[in-house]
């Protein structure tokens, strides 16, 4: 089973959304751990997470961090286990 990361965005152009996916694929390919990205920029589904510090990670439906990436053990205690 995969993991699903998703990131609220405010869009592609976003050079914190860039180096914040460019991080988080380095630390799934590093431990070789499956992982499905999707990067969500339309406001309305944003809206539905009720945040406003983007870009927010979201592990496995579980908000993760706001703005900023998050330290290691945090991704870790909220991947699934395979």
């Amino acid at each position: 089973m995969s993991n699903q990361i998703k990131i609220l965005s405010p869009g592609p152009a976003c050079r914190r959304t860039r180096r914040i996916v460019s991080q988080l694929e380095r630390y799934f390919e590093v431990r070789q751990i499956p992982v499905h990205f999707e990067i969500e920029t339309d406001l309305e589904k944003i809206k539905a997470y009720e945040t406003w510090i983007l870009p927010t990670i979201i592990i496995n439906d579980t908000i993760v961090s706001r703005g900023y990436f998050p330290p290691e053990k945090l991704i870790e205690r909220h991947l699934t286990k395979t």
